[in-house]
């Protein structure tokens, strides 16, 4: 190009350009072609210099071709406006710095390879799309801090050697994509602290090193996903601290070697999910303790976090629905819904394992006419603490798997309580602890630590098993506490009881036991089938008290003897009767099965006879109920 040719500001840049010299041109014009020029060799640099581009202030009129070019020099310019979009696509350069430049249409490096760094901090991006560059590769940094875009920044499949950064950006497209980053690899990390993106930020099958930091982020894409992120690995952490979003944080089926931080965020999608960890495998610990607000659900479907889950303090909101969705979850450290916890909506985790306990201490649950926690066939390797629980919903460990105890001390819950088949180390319940209707039906518990009178009616405890009773005594607060099961007479849980007690040595508390279950059933019974019940409990207390048999022995053989003592009975044959011994003679009646001859040689008359008749039936009534009683006692275990 000749010099002649050039404007005063043109011939400046041209001059400057052997030593590199910053130029400063106020808002003069310069032509793309003047620029593209120097770039790709129109004059020679100087021994011992490297050339560059170096200008400030510049509009630069005409189109920036440089495609496909091989540049050897960098291209640093600040505060420049481009009417025209420049072209680098497939180029090949070193640095390219455009600071705080103003571009009314999208640059296209779509296939460049910057052997630099890309730095395009607090430029102005017009445009749709804001920034083409697919298949772009930058061997440093791309440095897109504090720019202001009006549309797409189009990087699907870019390469990125050091880091991307976004830091206090601003790009905006409602309702498309501010940043398609799918199949993105930034080596060195991904940086948007302060990020503000107006549309969908899309990440999937994207890899980034080191760390994806969006602290501070906002994000808005209201019913869509603001953050797409499906399959990313990250081979560091994700750190989501203090970000607010309007629309989904979606990361289904990502891969986190780190962990992931979402504290003190204000996550909003009411009618879906506020943040979605579906399948996501994380190395690390999932965090959200810090002050997380969020409305919609946080879902961790099947995902398998390495270390613990800390929700500690988190509010989530997603109410007649599911506000925590951990379903089928393998978490290997503790799960922490605890201190200030509060879940309007249900929480729901079937099936999901918890290797080192769950926590719900101090918690809030409120799914008013539903479930408020939902963990059937859960499994948890240490310890379960619904301590100072409160909830206004029902609550299920259905076919739970807990090794060391489920802790229930100070716990309130409105709703029902099912712990139907599940296993438990321990069961403690204090008194201060209160439920709705409780089913232990099926429940193999090794230790029961409970308070008897703080059970409700309605119990249901057919087939419960446990091995220790904490407060065994005193045994009518036992009894009173099987007198509330809802389920009608069944004898299971009294021979439960009696065998625990015959455990624990009280043999006397066990007979009490079984004949209040005797008793139970006789009031189940149809009102004909009762007089026998009654009869074997006044007489032998079922077999369980023998001792009355003795004492209704004795008393009717006194009377007896005392009777016929003043009025003798006469003797069958006056020749053949022995002497008439009282005492024998009514012991001959009421025994049965022994005969000491003074029965058969005297023959009773008038009221003698009736007393003889009645003392015989009362023999054979003791008899038969002591039989039956001692029966029922060899028969149980």
């Amino acid at each position: 190009m000749p010099y002649d040719d050039l404007t005063e500001a043109e011939r400046a840049v041209w001059d400057a350009f052997p030593e590199a010299a910053a130029v400063d041109l106020g808002g003069d014009e310069v032509r793309a072609g003047v620029v593209a020029a120097l770039l790709m060799g129109a004059r020679e640099a100087l021994p011992g210099r490297v050339p560059a581009v170096r200008v400030a202030g510049a509009r630069v009129t005409g189109v920036l071709n440089l495609a496909h070019a091989e540049l050897a020099h960098p291209l640093l310019m600040t505060g420049c406006a481009f009417a025209e979009a420049p072209e680098l696509t497939g180029a090949r350069t070193g640095d390219v710095r455009l600071l705080r430049c103003t571009f009314e249409k999208a640059p296209h490096l779509s296939g460049a390879r910057v052997g630099g760094t890309l730095d395009l901090t607090g430029s102005t991006l017009g445009g749709a799309p804001a920034l083409r560059a697919a298949d772009l590769e930058v061997e440093r940094d791309l440095d897109l801090s504090e720019i202001d875009a009006r549309g797409e920044l189009r990087l699907p499949n870019a390469r990125v050697g050091g880091a991307l950064v976004l830091d206090r950006a601003r790009v905006a497209n409602p309702g498309g994509v501010t940043l398609n980053g799918d199949g993105l690899t930034v080596e060195r990390g991904l940086f948007g602290s302060g990020l503000v993106s107006e549309g969908r930020i899309r990440l999937r099958d994207a890899r980034v090193g080191r760390r994806l930091s969006l602290r501070g982020a906002r994000l808005t894409a209201p019913g869509e996903n603001a953050l797409d992120a499906d399959q990313i690995q990250v081979d560091g952490t994700v750190g989501l601290d203090d970000l607010a979003a309007e629309g989904t944080l979606q990361l289904r089926s990502a891969a986190v070697q780190g962990s992931v931080a979402v504290n003190d965020a204000r996550l909003s999608a009411p009618d879906g999910f506020a943040l979605n960890l579906r399948l996501t495998t994380i190395g690390g610990e999932f965090s959200a303790f810090r002050g997380l607000r969020a409305e919609g659900t946080v879902n961790l479907t099947a995902a398998d976090v390495r270390g613990q889950v800390a929700l500690s303090g988190a509010v989530l909101s997603r109410p007649g629905g599911v506000a925590l969705e951990l379903e089928r979850a393998n978490v290997g450290g503790v799960l922490f819904c605890n201190r200030g916890f509060r879940a309007d909506g249900e929480v729901h985790m079937p099936d999901a394992r918890f290797g080192a306990g769950i926590d719900f201490g101090d918690a809030r649950l409120n799914s008013p006419g539903g479930y408020a926690l939902t963990a059937w066939g859960v499994q948890v390797g240490g310890l379960a603490r619904c301590g100072d629980l409160t909830v206004d919903g029902k609550v299920s460990f259905a076919g739970a798997r807990i090794e060391n105890e489920l802790h229930l001390h100070g716990a309130a819950l409105t709703g029902a309580l099912s712990l139907w088949r599940a296993r438990i180390g321990a069961l403690r319940v204090d008194a201060a602890a209160s439920f709705g209707r409780v089913d232990l039906r099926d429940a193999e518990i090794t230790v029961l630590d409970d308070v008897a009178g703080r059970w409700p009616d309605g119990l249901l405890l057919d087939g419960l098993v446990y091995q220790t009773l904490r407060s065994p005594r005193p045994v009518a607060d036992r009894l009173a506490w099987l007198a509330k099961a809802g389920d009608g007479h069944l004898p299971q849980p009294y021979a439960q009881l009696a065998a625990v007690y015959r455990r624990h040595g009280y043999d006397a508390d066990a007979r009490t036991v079984l004949l209040a279950e005797q008793r139970r059933r006789r009031a189940s019974l149809p009102l004909p089938l009762r007089p026998w019940g009654y009869l074997q409990d006044v007489a032998v207390g079922y077999g369980f008290r023998p001792y009355r048999a003795a004492a209704w022995l004795v008393a009717l053989l006194a009377a007896a003897t005392a009777a016929f003592a003043v009025h003798r009975p006469p003797p069958a044959e006056a020749a053949k009767a022995p002497p008439f011994n009282a005492f024998l003679y009514a012991l001959d009646l009421l025994l049965p099965v022994i005969s000491f001859g003074q029965e058969s040689a005297f023959n009773p008359h008038g009221w003698q006879q009736w007393l003889a008749a009645a003392l015989v039936a009362a023999g054979w009534i003791l008899a038969t109920t002591i039989i039956a009683g001692v029966s029922r006692n060899l028969s149980r275990p």
